[in-house]
């Protein structure tokens, strides 16, 4: 079985509850992915990516979050997780404090931020650098 991150396209394993721009048709879903009721499918990992930025970017923009705590308080809230440890292993890839500024609209930093929750979300790196690359400057426009 394939992880979910991987198999949905969805590195951020974002919750199924918006229209994304990219989503998987249903007609070319494959059964697993046809039967995902929590989480988007996406078409592929570019655009799955593309989501998650514009997910952070809006954070940063319209709510007004500055730090790796803020973001990750609000993606991955302790209902569901373990938000302080999830913070901790992104501020340790991202070498910032938890309580650090950080540049949510710089292209690089949105990279790196991505990076680190694709891999805490589906376990490991399984995308390629070339779809986080599109993905984030994609949302970034």
């Amino acid at each position: 079985m394939t992880v979910r991150a991987v198999r949905n396209n969805n590195p951020g394993n974002i919750r199924i509850g918006q229209n994304w721009q990219g989503e998987m048709l249903p007609a070319n879903k494959t059964p697993e992915q046809a039967a995902e009721k929590e989480f988007e499918v996406f078409a592929t990992a570019t655009a799955g990516f593309r989501a998650m930025a514009t997910i952070f970017e809006t954070y940063a923009k319209k709510h007004g979050v500055k730090t790796i705590r803020g973001a990750i308080s609000r993606w991955a809230p302790p209902t569901e997780n373990n938000t302080g440890a999830y913070v901790n292993v992104v501020c340790q890839h991202l070498r910032v404090g938890p309580d650090d500024p950080f540049p949510f609209l710089a292209e690089g930093a949105m990279q790196e931020l991505c990076f680190a929750v694709a891999k805490h979300e589906a376990g490991g790196w399984f995308f390629k650098t070339a779809d986080l690359a599109a993905g984030v400057k994609a949302a970034l426009r």
